[in-house]
């Protein structure tokens, strides 16, 4: 809307254009009635994504409008926020009836402030976050409203913020004030929705008032947005937890995706590792276990509990009973927070009451088995006997999901209610019998009594019978219809105030009486949160029991040497096909080299070791008979082709930055897994840099490594570096055709049978035979690996051009792209102060 002078329109529409000129960046829901409706340019789009009609409304002048009923406009709500609107939300204010009704916002909905369950996936967090730069580098705060978790990230580098927001699925990112280019280029072109928001309070409550002073920024700056945007506090968000990302293995999000834990690379949720795993019951296991999935651990003390808790559940004789008694508890955390947000519905508290009502059978079951783990877990769950008790004596069964029309307060709960209920019951009785009575005494057989909003209770005489209404009856007359005619009467006028009044008494009075118990129940936050967390261990560690029972896993051990897997398995390929089950015997700093043909079962043999080293540090049992690991502090892989095009990224090139990430990162604690790396060039540049990579990995990293590759030729490394093993998968050729066998074996393969492979996509035949004569006489001119003995800081010294760190280049990447105009002089001072510890690290 382009208009500036605004004195044409009515007073109702200067009202909107008010409020729409305070959010401009939003489609304001504006509260008209039983509709939400919307106006000018914000109607125009709307009506196009929500594909309903746009109409026009007379408010001084035409302007375009649209509409939705305010009791169905969750789905509306949905489809806007999912295309990256925003939505103000202007709610009438005041009692219509004494002149303009006054409005006002209530409630921005952006993709990270949805609390409703029916639009949130209940297995997934919903986050938005704060991302602010200190003195450490970047700090990420997030919280969930819909859950209250909280928590804060810092110390980042700009690789581990994108990282974050990627492996969170952060929906919403809120900013001090625009980042640098490489980070507001990620938010356009991955569409991750942010907003420039600069007023900041302090928030020294229980929240924060742990946090240190550096800390504080980021998580003040979040809350102060939430505030300003949703108009209340949020007393049910826990404190905020620091998550310090040292404390876990190091796996970027390209990681989880090559290996798919979450998401799956051919959009099927069945291939995912996550679906795997996913026994849960209820809603906090399943965020929980997804939670971990993006957490493994390094530390063995934390490993060694997890796997505790599984193995006495797998040893539980009620592990079954308990399964059972978790199908019927709710999803306390995001009740609790609807709670705290005033939106909370009778059919919340009755949900809350049968979940509590199932604490006490619960930990019955958990206390069967003499089990010291198990039986600390239990007699954490606290059953809230006192509040289970008011809501099984306040609520009534199966309310209706509105609260201010009745029905959602039991009868003898309350006296006074209870006197307006009978009051209105025997109205109802009184209606009947003077219906009877007035069929009697008129004898008009089809005389209705009814009632409406605008007429209130009448007395209703069909058209065929009005000749027998006589004046002796009293009755006036208030409405003609088509086929009716309705009139009053004194007695009925008089009776009419008695049940109204009645009625709205007791309506009033019963959403009051809800209002009071559901602050009742907001008392009880932090119990039913800490309740909620110990069932979502329950749930979690059971779930794994049960799939480590059902799929024959076993409980990892752990070293700090020689890796033994012995009948390892896929965790997720033996759910689709007959699995050939592999051994994994690999020394410290070893190197496979694995060869063989395509679709032999090469890649998925790297992936089933990095699956069985994932699980084991998350803490869970793993596929295979035996397992005897090293605990890794990061993991590395490039397995899969896959491009960058919209980055401007060819396959190889993707291929070569992820690459490097692994040889920039990557210790001799660290697995590398590699899957023929070169082969997106020319055969000799990418063998070249192939048998370049192995090299570095053996002779500088000396990380633990799995490299496939169909370059055969580099399989003579194994004569000159001492800890690289040559392997292969397995195959025969019968009939010129080719058999798998998916079996890994020692050695190299002898040759690449690339051209059999191809002609079981039955390529035409003629073109095979020509194949393979071009392949005979490429193999009489086949230039052989060259081996010399390299030393790579010989290579340093002898390079013509100065050497610089990683975390040097990232400091001048930083200067070139820092906007000085911007700064302010404490901005400048942290930036500097930042830069000087990074080239520290760097040395």
């Amino acid at each position: 809307m382009t208009e500036k002078n605004t004195t044409s329109y009515t007073p109702m529409m200067q009202q909107y254009l008010k409020i729409k000129e305070d959010y401009a960046d939003a489609i304001v829901f504006f509260r008209l009635g039983d509709f939400y409706e919307m106006f000018f340019d914000d109607a125009i789009i709307a009506s196009k994504v929500l594909e309903i009609a746009l109409t026009s409304r007379d408010a001084g002048n035409k302007v375009p409008m649209c509409g939705v009923p305010h009791h169905a406009m969750r789905p509306y709500v949905q489809k806007l926020v999912e295309k990256g609107f925003k939505i103000a939300v202007a709610e009438q204010v005041t009692e219509p009836g004494k002149g303009l009704v006054e409005r006002k916002v209530v409630r921005l909905i952006t993709p990270g402030t949805i609390f409703e369950s029916d639009i949130l996936k209940e297995s997934e967090n919903n986050y938005i976050a704060s991302l602010t730069f200190i003195e450490t580098g970047f700090q990420l705060t997030y919280v969930d409203i819909s859950t209250g978790e909280a928590y804060l990230s810092d110390g980042l580098n700009k690789k581990q913020v994108l990282d974050l927001i990627e492996s969170l699925k952060i929906r919403e990112v809120i900013l001090a004030k625009k980042m640098d280019d490489d980070i507001m280029a990620y938010f356009a072109d991955h569409e991750v929705s942010h907003t420039i928001f600069n007023k900041i309070s302090g928030h020294d409550n229980k929240l924060t008032k742990h946090l240190p002073a550096l800390n504080k920024r980021g998580a003040d700056h979040l809350l102060s947005y939430l505030e300003a945007t949703q108009y209340q506090t949020f007393n049910h968000f826990k404190p905020f937890e620091i998550v310090k990302l040292q404390h876990f293995m190091n796996v970027d999000f390209r990681v989880k995706k090559h290996l798919e834990i979450l998401e799956s690379q051919t959009n099927n949720p069945q291939t995912t590792l996550l679906k795997q795993l996913d026994q849960t019951e209820t809603a906090m296991g399943a965020r929980k276990l997804r939670h971990i999935l993006n957490y493994p651990l390094v530390d063995k003390a934390l490993i060694e509990e997890r796997l505790e808790y599984i193995e006495s559940f797998l040893k539980h004789s009620q592990k079954e009973a308990i399964k059972d008694s978790l199908k019927y508890i709710y999803d306390i955390n995001r009740i609790v927070s609807r709670v705290g947000y005033s939106s909370a519905n009778a059919k919340d508290l009755e949900q809350l009451k049968d979940t509590l009502l199932q604490i006490p059978s619960l930990k019955a079951f958990l206390l069967k088995d003499e089990d010291p783990i198990i039986h600390k877990l239990a007699n954490d769950l606290d059953a809230h006997e006192d509040l289970a008790h008011l809501l099984e004596r306040s609520i009534t069964l199966n309310p209706p999901l509105t609260i201010k029309e009745g029905g959602i307060i039991k009868d003898g709960y309350h006296e006074q209610l209870d006197h307006y209920r009978m009051l209105s019951r025997s109205g109802e009785e009184w209606l009947k019998t003077f219906e009877e009575e007035e069929r009697e005494r008129t004898g008009i057989k089809t005389l209705k009594i009814g009632y409406n909003r605008v007429f209130g209770y009448y007395i209703e005489v069909s058209k065929g019978a009005m000749h027998l209404v006589l004046e002796e009856h009293g009755y006036e007359r208030k409405q003609t219809l088509a086929n009716s005619e309705r009139y009053i009467s004194d007695v009925l006028k008089k009776k009419e105030d008695d049940l109204l009044h009645a009625k709205e008494k007791s309506v009033a009075l019963e959403y009051e009486i809800f209002k009071e118990i559901r602050d009742v129940v907001e008392s009880y936050t932090h119990s039913l949160q800490v309740l909620s967390s110990k069932i979502a261990d329950i749930d979690y560690y059971l779930s794994c029991a049960f799939v480590s029972r059902k799929n024959q896993y076993v409980r990892p051990t752990f070293n700090g040497s020689e890796v033994i897997v012995k009948n390892g398995r896929h965790p997720v390929v033996e759910h689709f096909t007959k699995f050939i089950e592999n051994d994994v015997i690999m020394k410290p700093g070893e190197v496979f080299l694995i060869t063989g043909p395509n679709m032999s079962g090469k890649s998925t043999y790297m992936r089933m070791y990095a699956l069985i080293v994932y699980l084991a540090q998350i803490g869970m049992f793993v596929p295979a008979k035996e397992a005897n690991l090293k605990i890794y502090d990061g993991l590395f892989t490039r397995i899969g082709s896959s491009d960058d095009l919209a980055g401007g990224k060819s396959t190889f090139m993707v291929e070569m930055v992820e690459s490097n990430e692994a040889l920039m990162n990557a210790t001799k604690d660290s697995l590398i897994m590699f899957d023929e790396i070169g082969r997106g060039t020319a055969t000799y540049d990418g063998m070249a840099l192939a048998q370049a990579m192995i090299e570095y990995i053996h002779e500088v990293i000396q990380a633990q490594t799995m490299f496939s590759t169909h370059y055969h030729e580099l399989t003579a490394l194994e004569q000159t570096l001492k800890r690289l093993k040559n392997l292969h998968v397995k195959a025969r050729e019968e009939k010129n055709k080719m058999v798998f066998l998916h079996q890994i074996e020692e050695g190299p393969t002898d040759k690449s049978y690339g051209i059999q492979v191809a002609s079981l996509a039955n390529l035409p035949e003629v073109l095979i035979k020509r194949s393979k004569d071009i392949l005979a006489n490429l193999e009489k001119d086949k230039k052989r690996v060259v081996f010399d003995l390299f030393n790579y800081e010989e290579y340093k010294e002898t390079s013509t051009i100065n050497p610089i760190s990683q975390a040097e280049l990232n400091v001048l990447d930083m200067i070139e792209k820092i906007d000085i105009n911007e700064l302010t002089p404490i901005e400048a001072l942290i930036q500097l102060k930042y830069l000087q510890e990074e080239i520290k690290k760097g040395k």
